[in-house]
């Protein structure tokens, strides 16, 4: 289901309440019509001018219903039409270079890699989950306001290693220093495996791939602009031979898609600007070979904490992962 707030969805709602009202107003004046000149009604003839067959009956017409049965359609039309065109300005707007959170998408065949511009770094919500993770030297977990916290498993660039909380203090500290340039990642977990918070780092150039069941990591609160291209799964000599097959880049809840165009070395572009915490669908919705239904994966809408957004928003909750609303 699309978002309630995408430009979409918005001018569909806005296109439905003046397609209701026109039709509540058609259908009144055709019932009106058909009862009140029904054919069992016997006309009264008295006074009636002689109506002639392509003459206008100019001593029995009302000037001001003829007047409002014209202006008032152009005035409806005229008002969609600018609601169609404002909303087109702000969808196909090219944003500045420097403008939002750049990533490119490339489509391979058949998987989606993402090759991150700027650097991220994220977690989840504190307040619910009632864990926070600081990165500086040390790695320091707060879990003092979660009983369950009871293991931290720290990812840095590929290599993972698992740690027991101290469930006495509700603090623990263990000795890594933060490297901005490698990828990183705390999970905090109960007893059973179960998650319960995440921190997360993503350098510049790191690269994910649905095709190790990676999650396609973006911003909240933040205009996220894609430069979107099509490769072969080798892509090391950009030429003919390399170029892939046409696929589309679609995030059905938003309402959003993009095509990436083969032989197009600038690539197309798309942006979007998430402002609600979850893991949404990635469709691809242009087939594109054999293994067209293998272009599915997920993106997570995390809280950046380098980007002055605390939270993404304290109602909807710690962003969910492995699935989809």
């Amino acid at each position: 289901m699309v978002a309630d707030d995408t430009v979409f969805s918005v001018l569909y709602d806005k296109f439905l309440f003046w397609g209701i009202l026109v039709g509540i107003i058609t259908f009144a004046w055709l019932f009106y019509a058909m009862i009140r000149y029904r054919a069992s009604i016997v006309p009264d003839t008295t006074d009636v001018d002689h109506i002639v067959v392509g003459s206008f009956p100019v001593d029995r017409h009302n000037t001001k219903i003829e007047i409002l049965f014209y202006v008032l359609p152009t005035i409806i039309v005229v008002w969609l039409v600018v609601l169609a065109l404002a909303s087109n300005t702000a969808v196909w707007v090219i944003p500045d270079e420097d403008e939002g959170f750049d990533v490119e998408i490339i489509g391979q065949q058949w998987f989606w890699e993402f090759e991150y511009k700027d650097e991220l770094t994220w977690q989840d919500d504190s307040r619910l989950s009632g864990i926070d993770v600081v990165w500086g030297d040390n790695v320091t977990i707060q879990h003092s306001s979660n009983a369950d916290a009871t293991n931290v498993t720290i990812v840095i660039n590929g290599d993972a290693n698992t740690y027991a909380l101290d469930t006495i203090t509700g603090s623990t500290v263990v000795e890594n220093s933060f490297n901005r340039f490698v990828s990183s990642s705390v999970l905090v977990e109960d007893s059973e495996g179960n998650e319960l918070h995440r921190w997360g780092h993503i350098p510049i150039n790191h690269k994910l791939s649905t095709a190790a069941g990676d999650h396609f990591i973006v911003p909240c609160d933040e205009k996220v602009v894609l430069n979107l291209f099509s490769y072969t799964s080798d892509y090391s000599q950009l030429n003919s031979t390399y170029w892939g097959v046409q696929h589309s880049f679609w995030l059905p809840e938003w309402g959003v898609k993009e095509d990436l165009v083969p032989g197009l070395e600038g690539g197309t572009l798309m942006w979007f600007w998430p402002d609600d915490p979850g893991t949404y669908n990635i469709r691809c919705a242009e087939y594109c070979g054999l293994d067209h239904s293998k272009m599915v994966g997920y993106v997570d809408v995390v809280s950046p904490i380098d980007r002055g957004v605390e939270f993404c928003d304290e109602d909807t909750g710690v962003q969910k992962r492995g699935g989809s609303y």
